[in-house]
């Protein structure tokens, strides 16, 4: 569930947020300033780029069965999507900022998420191999005091 929830992440990503502006389109500065204009000249200077390593770190963990993988993938998600949306609210006014204004791209990241973290806490964790004390097994009928190999006693048959 963690990998769907990652990748579902990621597909939000080729989806428009607001104002039918896909995260490919939009610069990655765009996550730390309110007064970026323009689109993004490659995709990894884009907001997409963090995105897609949700996806791929999403996997990886998947892969690892590694519940700190999984969730470094979220909280890079949970990052990329607060940092946008507080960015957001501040170059606009709250006012004018309601939540149907937000289009399906951010709803897909925020199901991914929801999904990526159902995922982390329904792992099962992993079977660690404990000793066991267990009792030697022994044949009552063949054992007798003086065949036990630490007496030190010899035997005068």
């Amino acid at each position: 569930m963690g990998a769907l929830g990652a990748l579902g992440v990621t597909a939000s990503a080729y989806l428009d947020w607001l104002d039918d502006v896909m995260p490919t389109e939009m610069p990655l500065e765009r996550l730390f300033q309110t007064e970026i204009s323009g689109t993004a000249s490659s995709y990894w200077t884009s907001v997409a780029a963090p995105l897609a390593l949700v996806g791929v770190v999403g996997i990886i963990g998947a892969l690892m069965r590694s519940r700190l993988v999984l969730t470094v993938a979220g909280l890079i998600g949970v990052a990329t999507l607060a940092l946008w949306i507080i960015m957001q609210a501040l170059d606009l006014s709250p006012e004018d900022l309601e939540p149907s204004d937000y289009q399906s791209g951010v709803w897909v990241c925020v199901a991914g998420l929801v999904v990526l973290f159902i995922g982390v806490l329904s792992m099962g964790g992993r079977e660690r191999d404990e000793p066991v004390d267990e009792e030697p097994v022994v044949d009552e009928e063949r054992a007798t005091f003086d065949d036990e190999p630490w007496s030190t006693e010899t035997r005068s048959d």
